[in-house]
């Protein structure tokens, strides 16, 4: 999620992740608040100059995901919120990449 102390908590985590051998990973960014809001593409930024290797989808901060939730299906059953969609095109585009690289 990019925010200040979450991002803090990520680039420690990876800190230690590379001093393991073998480790394969990739950041998903996580609820990334819409523009004009611009911390997700900020930490992105961040971390490829970095070299960390991060999903090229991304998970939106949307309120479908609560509705879905609080609901007890998954987001693409929420009905009536225009957004649900796009919530769950969201997941499926960082499965299509897990599964295809």
């Amino acid at each position: 999620m990019p925010e200040g102390p979450a991002n803090d908590g990520l680039i420690e985590t990876l800190a230690r992740l590379s001093v393991l051998p073998r480790v394969k990973y990739r950041v998903l960014l996580t609820k990334v608040p819409p523009r004009p809001k611009r911390d997700g593409e900020l930490l992105r930024a961040e971390l490829e100059a970095a070299g960390v290797p991060t999903f090229r989808a991304e998970i939106p901060l949307l309120t479908a995901y609560e509705r879905a939730y609080n609901a007890g299906v998954p987001v693409y059953g929420v009905k009536g919120d225009p957004y649900a969609g796009r919530a769950w095109k969201a997941y499926e585009s960082a499965g299509e990449e897990i599964l295809n690289g």
